[in-house]
């Protein structure tokens, strides 16, 4: 994959820490407009690129995921980072397909149904975007579905 953006040193300490075995939560923190959700989604491709696998990513509102993530972030991160990669956009489900079978998925929590749909999968990953909105409540249910059988760590 033909990558063709410069990581700067602090996203290269997020990419260490969020590819550390060891870690099992992790939380990025610095202002608003720093990268923090772009090097999330980038660590997150990179995933699902490595294997076939699912993943999840979640905010309290479907409508905010799908303005803020699905139609800005996602796809700026893979124009920028994988432009020679061949995703599919599945926009009747809201998530993209991978050549090698993978899927990223974004949801929100603000509705039954969607959380129905989304938690009746298993995930290599779940992003909580914007965290600190979700009630702690939906964010375990959430990582009960963080199960998926591969080689991944979870």
């Amino acid at each position: 994959m033909t990558q063709s953006f410069k990581k700067t040193e602090r996203q290269n300490q997020a990419i260490n820490l969020l590819s550390n075995p060891l870690a099992r939560y992790i939380m990025l923190f610095g202002g608003s407009r720093s990268g923090k959700t772009f090097i999330a989604i980038y660590a997150l491709c990179v995933r699902a690129a490595k294997e076939r696998s699912r993943h999840v990513i979640l905010r309290l509102k479907f409508n905010h995921v799908k303005t803020s993530i699905w139609m800005d972030t996602l796809p700026k991160v893979l124009r920028l980072c994988f432009p020679d990669l061949k995703v599919e956009f599945r926009y009747s489900d809201f998530y993209v397909v991978f050549p090698n079978g993978s899927e990223i998925w974004v949801g929100g929590l603000d509705d039954a149904a969607r959380v129905e749909k989304i938690l009746g999968k298993e995930y290599s990953t779940i992003y909580f975007n914007e965290c600190s909105q979700i009630p702690y409540k939906s964010v375990e249910i959430a990582l009960t579905r963080l199960a998926e059988k591969n080689n991944l760590k979870k």
